[in-house]
C-alpha cells in the first residue's frame, strides 16, 4: 500500500504578526466551530480515495492550531482516524504558539497519537518579538518549551532571522538557547518582507531597514555553522535536526512524495494531479459542499521532473542521480547536460558520489540555479 502524508490547515490567530501573508483569520468560535464542520466534510469527502493509502506523516499547521481546544482537536482527530489507515510507525506534528499552550493541551495531544511537537518562537529577543508584534515574550516562549518537553522527546522550533534590528549575535543567541532547551530540529527562515503586511510598510516609511543580501547571506552562513558545532545536522536549506529527528512529512514536499492537504487553502499531490482549496472561508465552504477542488493542474512529466530537481537541491541529499533515473526512466545528465555544465562552471553545484547538490554559493543563488530547470 502506498504511503501518503495528510496536512491540515487550521487558519485562525489571536493576532496577525506584521511579516504575516500567510492565509489566517483572526480567532472566532463560533467561525472555528464552523470552520471545523466543513474540514470534517472534507475529510469524509477524501474516504474513497484514503481507502488506498497508508498514512505515515500527518501535520496539522496554520495559522495557529494550539488555539484548537481540546474537545475541537479529539473531534478533528477522531473524524480523522475514522477514514485512514495509519501506520503504526507514525510522525504526527502540530504547530503551536508559546502563549497558547497550556499543559492541559500538551497532554490531549500525547492522548490523541501527537509525537511531534513545533513551536513558533522566532527569537528569544524581546525587543525584536515586539517589533513583529509576537504574543508572548522570550521568557514565555522558555517556560512553555520547558513544558512541552516533559511531554514531547520530539521537539521543533522556528526562527526567523534577519529582522529589523537584529544582529549575528542576537541569532546566535537564539540558537544556543534553544539547544539548551533541547530542542531536537530548528528552522531557520530568511526573513521575506511579502507585499502588504504590517511590516513592508513600516520598512517602506523609513521606520525600520532590513538587511542587504549580502549581510542577509552572511548571518545565514554563520548561523548555520554554529547549528552544526551544536550538533545539528542541516538536511534542507532552512532546516536542522539531531540524529533520526528531521520532518519526515515535510521531507515529501521535496521528494514529490503523495500528500493530501485539507483545509482552507491547502495543497495536494497524488499521482499526476495537484489540487487546491480556496483561501477564503465562503469559497472554501461552497467547494466542500460540492465537493470540489477550487483549481486543480494535470503534471505532465517534464513538470514533475522539473519541480523534483528544485526541491530536492533544496535538501542536502540532493539529487542522487541513480534515483531520478530510475524514478521517471530518463537519463539525467544526458537531458540537462547543458544546465548541469553551467551550474557546475559557475560552481553552484557540486557532482560528488554520484549525486549533484548545491555548493555554499549555490544556496546563496539557489533561485538563479531553479531558473535553469524550468
Amino acid at each position: 500500500m502506498n504511503k501518503l502524508g495528510i496536512y491540515i490547515h487550521i487558519p485562525f490567530c489571536e493576532r496577525r504578526c506584521k511579516y504575516c501573508d500567510f492565509t489566517s483569520s483572526i480567532f472566532n468560535q463560533d467561525r472555528m466551530k464552523e470552520y471545523l464542520d466543513h474540514l470534517l466534510l472534507e475529510i469524509k469527502n477524501n474516504e474513497e480515495l484514503l481507502k488506498n493509502y497508508l498514512v505515515d506523516t500527518i501535520f496539522i499547521g496554520g495559522g495557529t492550531p494550539s488555539l484548537l481546544s481540546v474537545e475541537d482537536l479529539r473531534r478533528l482527530v477522531d473524524g480523522l482516524a475514522g477514514v485512514i489507515n495509519l501506520d503504526e510507525n507514525n510522525e504526527f506534528t502540530i504547530e503551536t504558539n508559546p502563549n497558547s499552550i497550556s499543559e492541559e493541551k500538551l497532554l490531549a495531544y500525547r492522548e490523541l497519537g501527537v509525537n511531534r511537537i513545533s513551536i513558533g518562537v522566532q527569537s528569544f529577543n524581546d525587543r525584536l518579538l515586539r517589533i513583529i508584534s509576537r504574543l508572548h515574550t522570550a521568557d514565555e516562549a522558555r517556560e512553555k518549551i520547558k513544558l512541552a518537553k516533559k511531554y514531547f522527546d520530539n521537539l521543533s522550533l522556528d526562527f526567523i532571522f534577519s529582522l529589523p534590528t537584529e544582529t549575528i549575535s542576537d541569532v546566535i543567541a537564539s540558537i544556543d538557547t534553544a539547544s539548551e532547551l533541547g530542542a531536537t530540529h530548528i528552522s531557520l527562515y530568511s526573513l521575506i518582507l511579502e507585499e502588504g503586511t504590517k511590516l513592508a510598510a513600516l520598512v517602506e516609511r523609513g521606520v525600520y531597514r532590513v538587511n542587504d543580501q549580502v549581510t542577509d547571506r552572511l548571518i545565514y552562513r554563520k548561523a548555520t555553522r554554529h547549528l552544526e558545532s551544536l550538533g545539528y545536522k542541516q538536511y534542507e536549506i532552512s532546516n536542522f535536526a539531531k540524529d533520526g529527528c528531521y520532518s519526515r512529512h515535510n521531507y515529501k514536499y521535496w521528494s514529490m512524495d503523495e500528500y493530501l492537504g485539507l483545509g482552507m487553502s491547502a495543497h495536494s499531490l497524488i499521482k499526476n494531479k495537484r489540487f487546491f482549496n480556496a483561501s477564503s472561508f465562503n469559497e472554501y465552504f461552497d467547494d466542500v459542499k460540492k465537493n470540489i477542488y477550487h483549481d486543480e493542474e494535470n503534471l505532465s512529466k517534464e513538470d514533475k521532473i522539473a519541480e523534483y530537481i528544485i526541491f530536492k537541491l533544496r535538501t542536502n541529499e540532493g539529487i542522487i542521480i541513480n534515483e531520478i533515473n530510475r524514478k521517471y526512466d530518463i537519463n539525467f545528465e544526458d537531458i540537462y547536460k547543458e544546465e548541469l555544465k553551467k551550474a557546475t562552471d559557475e560552481k553552484l553545484l557540486k557532482k560528488c558520489d554520484g549525486r549533484y547538490f548545491y555548493t555554499e554559493l549555490g544556496r546563496d543563488l539557489a533561485n538563479q540555479v531553479e531558473i535553469l530547470f524550468v
